[in-house]
């Protein structure tokens, strides 16, 4: 938990992925929280792909 992760799950029609702060991984939802603050709930069942990644870098002009 507190992780930033990359997840990449099934939907119908292809694959979405979500870039995030991992929340929670409680009964098989894991659930996401992307830069935009919303909070993404994957079902345990339609990860492809999941991983910790580094830190976003800082965005130029907001140092």
């Amino acid at each position: 938990m507190g992780a930033r992760v990359t997840t990449r799950r099934r939907v119908p029609g292809g694959f979405r992925d979500a870039v995030g702060i991992l929340l929670s991984w409680d009964d098989g939802v894991l659930k996401v929280r992307k830069k935009d603050d919303t909070v993404v709930e994957i079902p345990e069942e339609t990860l492809v792909a999941a991983r910790v990644v580094p830190a976003a870098p800082p965005r130029p002009g907001r140092m």
